[in-house]
């Protein structure tokens, strides 16, 4: 019995490093996306570009009045992150995204300064 428990140990062991040496499906979310999010003061909807360089992804979402906010983000597996300041009535809030890649969609939260956090979409464009 002991025998057979070490052997299926070992197979279970060897499974799970074959696993780990396959290819892992690539990420790559260069291109144009359409971001949106609610805020207490309504929707809010981004034109959203990422070009991804391995780990590196250069964000730059613009706003709905054409500004520009640019950003270093990072991406690991398919989980990215990245902060943009967004200058407004009440000075500089910084809002820190991050999500999950699944496919042609994102989906995370956003937090918006201290003010507390939203739940944000983006779909890539065709």
């Amino acid at each position: 019995m002991r025998k057979h428990t070490l052997i299926i140990l070992a197979l279970l062991a060897l499974s799970a490093a074959a696993a780990a040496a396959l290819p892992q499906a690539k990420i790559d979310v260069t291109g144009s996306w359409e971001l949106t999010f609610e805020t207490p003061m309504g929707t809010r909807v981004y034109a959203t570009a990422f070009v991804q360089a391995g780990e590196a992804v250069k964000v730059v979402m613009k706003t709905q009045q054409g500004t520009e906010l640019k950003s270093d983000g990072k991406i690991k597996a398919n989980e990215i992150a990245w902060t943009v300041v967004v200058t407004g009535p009440m000075g500089e809030i910084p809002l820190t995204f991050k999500g999950k890649v699944d496919g042609e969609t994102i989906a995370g939260t956003v937090q918006i300064s201290d003010m507390g956090d939203a739940e944000f979409k983006a779909k890539k464009l065709k």
